[in-house]
């Protein structure tokens, strides 16, 4: 859930009058980042499947492939032996938990994945619709994988975890209308299939049911970051909107990390014509100067005063914690961190838990007033906030 632009708008939907045999049962994942695909190519990895066409079943063993094209509002497979079938739907279902598959969009550049659970395809309005319908265990597992990495110790996978899953139950529903819960992107959350990494399987099996919520047993919205280059920001400064337990704090742990430090030259003539274009009118070369000790919400040249967040996304920044030098005809941009740097920073949450700091600890020093709690004791409610 790196959150790369602000103008993403993120509902608090905080729907918690979830089913409580979904804490173990299936969820449906859009594979949207297969890229709108038009053909693609199933493998089976691992054990026997059943595929369901339109009524009928076919075996297909360990490494069969299946292939499947789009043939407008139908799709036609193409099984081992050249069978072609023309059906509206395909659902590939496992004999076993642990068999899995992996599918390539076969127009597009790109590794292909590996999934558990099930594979639905079907033909959309000008692509196929593909879903993995899988159970919560390998969704967050495969989420925590593709957004925290694949180096860490149990207590940091342990803190992804939990902001997994109460991301999860907290929009459960928002993909609803396209026929599946939540999509594989960062729109909702980061999913590249199965993760191969046992102490995050471990994490999730550990923290089971375990959510965050606030004071008044409520789901939470709790984002998360690369790199915080030394300071995280409060909440109101990145999506306008003050929220308790997401206040900035001076954080020690990420400063030497990967993405603490980075650099942007321009040449200043690029910069006073960028700022011209944003109302600055210039006056002396001397007001370009800029310095961040404390993360800032504008940046500032004489009279002149812009927001940072734009800046950043116009130019592409890593973050928007930078200081402005002038050496001879440049604009040299020092920066540190890495993304919006609201909610837990993942470089120093990482450096904590290998100081021995526990799950709780870690999310107590980012996140402020927060509980752990079983998602089903959280307080059921439909109120849905304004959005960030």
């Amino acid at each position: 859930m790196l959150i790369r632009n602000k103008k993403v708008l993120f509902l608090f939907l905080f729907l918690t009058a979830v089913s409580n045999n979904l804490l173990f049962g299936d969820l449906r994942i859009g594979l949207l980042s297969l890229d709108n695909p038009l053909s693609l190519t199933v493998n089976i990895c691992e054990g026997r499947y059943r595929m369901m066409i339109d009524g009928h079943y076919i075996i297909v063993n360990q490494d069969d492939n299946i292939l499947i094209n789009r043939a407008g509002s139908k799709i036609l497979i193409t099984t081992l032996g050249n069978n072609t079938i023309l059906a509206d739907s395909v659902i590939l279902e496992p004999y076993e938990d642990d068999f899995f598959f992996s599918i390539r969009n076969n127009l597009t550049e790109g590794d292909q994945k590996e999934y558990y659970g099930k594979l639905i395809v079907k033909s959309d309005i000008q692509s196929l619709l593909v879903i993995n319908e899988v159970n919560e265990d390998c969704y967050l597992a495969g989420v925590v994988q593709a957004e925290a990495g694949f180096k860490g110790s149990i207590e940091y996978f342990k803190t992804q975890t939990l902001l997994a899953r109460t991301y999860l139950y907290m929009y459960i529903n928002r993909h609803r209308e396209d026929g599946y819960n939540l999509c594989d992107r960062t729109h909702c959350q980061a999913y590249h299939g199965k993760s191969q990494v046992k102490v995050i399987r471990e994490a999730v099996n550990e923290t089971r049911g375990q959510v965050l919520t606030s004071q008044d047993s409520i789901l939470v919205f709790t984002p998360f970051h690369s790199n915080c280059g030394g300071q995280t920001q409060s909440s109101e400064n990145v999506w306008l909107r003050r929220t308790a337990h997401l206040l900035g704090v001076t954080d020690p742990y990420c400063a030497y990390s990967r993405n603490a430090r980075w650099m942007r030259k321009l040449r200043i003539s690029e910069w006073i014509l960028y700022l011209t274009e944003h109302g600055y009118t210039h006056h002396k070369y001397d007001d370009l100067a800029f310095e961040q000790l404390s993360r800032k919400q504008n940046y500032s040249a004489g009279s002149f005063s812009y927001p940072l967040t734009r800046i950043r996304e116009d130019l592409k920044l890593k973050s928007t914690f930078f200081s402005v030098k002038l050496v001879d005809n440049n604009v040299i941009l020092e920066g540190r961190g890495y993304g919006h740097g609201v909610g837990l920073c993942q470089e120093g949450a990482k450096v904590m838990a290998q100081r021995g700091f526990k799950m709780k600890e870690i999310i107590g020093f980012y996140f402020q007033g927060l509980q752990i709690m079983d998602i089903n004791d959280v307080r059921q409610t439909m109120e849905i906030n304004s959005a960030f």
